[in-house]
């Protein structure tokens, strides 16, 4: 059994079509939503209202309390393509990541500028950084790890802490062809220009906090 980890904000009208799809896996999955706008469920298993947009992060806090084996974390602007999506990203997680995250975009690290590099969503391949906008990991990982206390860039944080900053965690392509976009409301980070270099800086500061824990 799956529980899925869904955070709501400004996209409140795309959840009804994401816990749907989510309803329509081959595989068990537990809803949860962390409504940062309301006390709407959704129809969800479980409800956390919080009254104020705690941000991203708060996923990690939650995510840390799934007692199902796997847990799936998405945002709220996509939405999984069919109904064999998560039973066969179980069979991926298994066969290339199963101590580690699987997700359908993510990022290199480099050791110097551009840290935050190369870009990996048009591929199969081995990843440092897994976006946060969809991962699939056990849920035991969760508790191995720091809470990621970042306002936009808590998937970073954590991907490197669960990775100890390695190529350990796997992308896949064949499960980013299988996901649908979704209206994002004036919230993308494409409506944020600086996000690039914020993303940048977080990895040079954890390279950094890292070089300071070894010294």
């Amino acid at each position: 059994m799956v529980t899925a980890v869904l955070v709501s904000w400004k996209r409140k009208a795309n959840m009804p079509a994401i816990i749907g799809a989510l309803r329509a896996q081959t595989v068990p999955v537990e809803v949860w939503v962390i409504n940062n706008d309301g006390f709407n469920d959704f129809g969800a298993d479980r409800l956390v209202a919080i009254p104020w947009n705690a941000g991203e992060w708060v996923k990690y806090i939650f995510a840390a309390r799934v007692e199902t084996e796997y847990c799936w974390i998405q945002d709220d602007d996509i939405l999984i393509g069919d109904n064999y999506f998560l039973e066969d990203a179980l069979a991926i997680h298994a066969d290339k990541c199963p101590d580690h995250i699987l997700g359908t975009a993510g990022r290199g690290l480099q050791y110097k500028s551009p840290y935050y590099w190369p870009d990996i969503v048009d591929r199969d391949g081995y990843a440092n950084i897994i976006k946060g906008h969809s991962m699939l990991f056990k849920s035991e990982l969760v508790r191995q790890a720091r809470i990621p206390r970042h306002p936009s860039a808590s998937d970073i944080v954590w991907s490197l802490d669960t990775g100890n900053g390695q190529p350990v965690h796997y992308v896949s392509k064949k499960l980013s062809r299988r996901m649908e976009a979704l209206n994002q409301y004036g919230v993308g980070y494409e409506f944020r220009p600086e996000h690039i270099r914020e993303r940048e800086t977080v990895c040079q500061d954890w390279l950094s906090e890292r070089t300071h824990a070894l010294a």
